[in-house]
């Protein structure tokens, strides 16, 4: 039986991955395992499209566009970060280039999320990505298939990821992949974002999977951390006033045998649901 730590090439992973570090921050260690071991693995890139802005930008937008430097378009710069990160590990990306929820308007024309405290909130009900991402996901299930799904288990609140896990949560009985969920970093450490901190066993408590026991896999740290570093423009923010090192070490570590690992919550599924 194909385990997340002994996984083979007949296997196939597919990563669904919110934002462009999502899949290397949360899963970037086994990520290298399976390639490793002969196992392709796709990452997902969902909220990816270049800005999108007409009129007058959100106070959040100019906000972190401010602050990540990257000019008119940051999400090319976004983009070839992540691929140079994912080529380190030797994954494939396929990109969603759905807007990231801070650019995205209802249909008023206004913004849905214009503050961090609005992205740090539930989704609405009229957000487009709900509709937009089923069909993303559906035809990203049919061409890979995948064996195995990841999905956030959406620790942190972000809408973003709250959008993906439910929105794939909501179809999965149509597809026949083992899912597991990972634990969101750097929110699950429980220092990001300062304001609206999170853990695990309160997104477990939120969720709306029957989530079943967890599985560690023993990672590759300084493999994992090369990669993430590859985010030259995300480590500020992500990190705020942290050492990335240390706060993952930490993290990862484990107490038992003092390897570093990944932990994955599988999610409990009735054979008949699945197609």
């Amino acid at each position: 039986m194909t385990t997340l730590g002994n996984l083979t090439k007949d296997d196939r992973i597919l990563i669904l991955s919110p934002h462009l570090d999502d899949a290397v921050l949360s899963a970037g260690g086994l990520i290298e395992r399976a390639v490793r071991q002969q196992c392709p693995v796709v990452v997902g890139n969902i909220f990816t499209a270049d800005t999108h802005v007409e009129g007058e930008p959100s106070p959040l937008v100019k906000e972190l566009h401010e602050w990540w430097g990257l000019g008119a378009n940051p999400y090319q710069v976004r983009r070839d970060e992540d691929a140079a990160s994912l080529a380190l590990l030797g994954a494939e990306i396929v990109q969603g280039r759905l807007l990231d929820s801070i650019y995205r308007t209802g249909p008023d024309g206004e913004f849905l999320y214009p503050t961090r405290e609005a992205v740090f909130s539930p989704p609405v009900a009229d957000d487009p990505a709900w509709k937009e991402l089923k069909f993303l996901l559906a035809s990203w299930l049919e061409a890979i298939p995948p064996s195995i799904v990841l999905c956030p288990m959406a620790v942190g609140r972000h809408v973003d990821h709250v959008v993906t896990t439910e929105a794939f949560r909501q179809d999965a009985g149509q597809w026949a992949a083992d899912v597991y969920l990972y634990e969101d970093i750097p929110y699950s450490a429980g220092f990001f974002p300062p304001k609206f901190p999170d853990n695990v066993p309160a997104a477990r408590e939120r969720s709306g999977w029957e989530i079943g026991d967890h599985v560690d896999v023993a990672v590759d740290f300084a493999a994992k951390f090369t990669a993430i570093l590859k985010y030259a423009s995300q480590i500020a923010e992500i990190f705020p006033g942290r050492d990335p090192e240390a706060e993952l070490r930490r993290y990862m570590s484990s107490s038992e045998d003092g390897a570093y690992r990944e932990r994955f919550w599988k999610v409990r599924r009735n054979e008949e649901e699945k197609r």
